[in-house]
């Protein structure tokens, strides 16, 4: 049997574990080492070397310290903050409250990096103010479920830092190239809610006066949530750290604000919160250093060429690839979690990527953006789950709600795929 015949007997048995439930990094594990076993063209010998060194990366340790800064914001008053000044901005349109609902979560992402914390995080405030006002419980959640995708678009995001080291992106590049697309999300979910308020029963047509002096007052109660993502940024850009180290400065300006200036956190409670985080990470590193030498085994056998080769061979125009990209990931993200799936299909995708022409930056937002909308798509749809353990509600009935979101993220995936000025901005 041929390499590429074992390959792909591998790869297909692969999916079948991941379709019945086996954790993600020993699916990993066991397909790495039946590769090499299989094909004899890899060394077991660097095996343990090759595991370490995924790990041993500068750059990848901005991925705990940020799962630390989320944590940290999530029981803080930052977040509650950044909801009021949503509400501040657009509680006077028709179906207002959802698009605070929306804004808080655009806030909050730039200081969480998390999707699912965002969720939860908004959602524990957000969804029995809405039902209060007349919307549909499960479409309430739905909207927070939608609204937390937010969370790994807008800079910093943990899934820019994996698709940054799988594909050698410049990280601050890409967190820079993530703040157009998050308003465009923020925006699109927001104009899919007034849609649903003004033609559907799922929402409310509820409006409040637009106060000028409330939306000033609003600013300035949330002037520490906008404090982390300039700081972040504005170091990255302005010389002063990388975004390693960023994400170091961001942990200290957390811990600064919420134990110091506004008190809401406790010294009693950094044990639970060090605990968590570091559970969260405990549960990524695996993932991340068997998918790296799953890539690396995948390389040696030239498995990615092999699909480049068979993708390009077909005469197509650049927009039926980008739809045939779009369809693929949509299935994926289906099945998986971006971050696991980024770790699993770059070394694959990225190619054909920069054979169709598009520059590393602007495919790594179109790949994580169209990725992210498997976190309301089931089986897996993670901000569903969120949504769920947050609201009470079925999960299925949320995930039902969350079609126009889900038709909304779909074009504006497709937006970004054909608008590489509006992503390459800063160039």
């Amino acid at each position: 049997m041929e390499n590429s015949q074992i390959a792909f007997l591998v790869v297909t048995l692969m999916v079948v574990h991941l379709v019945i439930g086996l954790p993600l990094f020993v699916v990993l594990a066991v397909g790495s080492l039946s590769l090499i076993v299989l094909t004899g063209t890899y060394s077991l010998s660097s095996l343990g070397t090759t595991l370490f060194a995924s790990l041993d990366s500068w750059a990848l340790l901005a991925m705990p310290l940020f799962i630390l800064a989320g944590e940290v914001i999530s029981r803080g008053r930052i977040a509650r903050d950044l909801i009021g000044l949503g509400e501040a901005l657009v509680g006077w349109l028709r179906g207002g409250l959802g698009m605070a609902t929306i804004f808080g979560c655009f806030f909050f992402a730039g200081t969480s990096g998390s999707s699912s914390a965002d969720t939860a995080t908004i959602g524990k405030i957000m969804v029995p103010a809405l039902k209060q006002k007349g919307y549909d419980p499960s479409y309430a959640a739905s909207l927070a479920a939608s609204g937390g995708i937010l969370g790994v678009i807008v800079p910093p995001s943990l899934i820019f830092i994996i698709y940054g080291i799988a594909t050698a992106t410049s990280v601050g590049d890409l967190f820079v190239a993530g703040i157009v697309p998050g308003f465009m999300v923020a925006l699109g979910l927001c104009i899919a809610n007034y849609l649903v308020c003004r033609f559907g029963t799922w929402g409310a047509s509820e409006k409040t006066a637009f106060s000028g002096k409330a939306a000033l007052k609003a600013l300035w109660q949330a002037r520490y949530g906008f404090g982390a993502p300039l700081v972040i940024l504005g170091g990255i850009y302005g010389g002063l750290f990388t975004p390693t180290e960023a994400a170091a400065v961001a942990v200290g300006y957390v811990f600064l604000v919420e134990l110091v200036l506004v008190r809401e956190v406790r010294f009693r409670d950094l044990g639970d919160i060090f605990l968590t985080a570091s559970r969260t990470t405990g549960i990524l590193a695996p993932i991340i250093a068997f998918s790296i030498l799953f890539a690396e085994v995948l390389a040696v056998l030239r498995v990615p060429g092999m699909i480049v080769e068979g993708f390009t061979a077909f005469d197509v125009s650049f927009g039926v690839s980008v739809a045939l990209i779009v369809v693929m990931l949509l299935v994926i993200g289906c099945l998986l979690e971006p971050i696991a799936a980024i770790l699993v299909i770059m070394p694959i995708l990225f190619p054909i990527g920069q054979q169709l022409g598009f520059d590393p930056v602007h495919f790594g937002v179109f790949v994580v953006t169209t990725l992210s909308v498997g976190f309301i798509t089931p089986p897996v749809g993670i901000n569903l789950f969120a949504a769920a353990a947050v609201s009470g509600e079925p999960f299925t009935r949320i995930a039902t709600r969350a079609f126009p979101a889900f038709m909304a993220l779909i074009l504006i995936c497709f937006a970004i795929a054909f608008l590489p000025s509006m992503i390459l901005w800063f160039r």
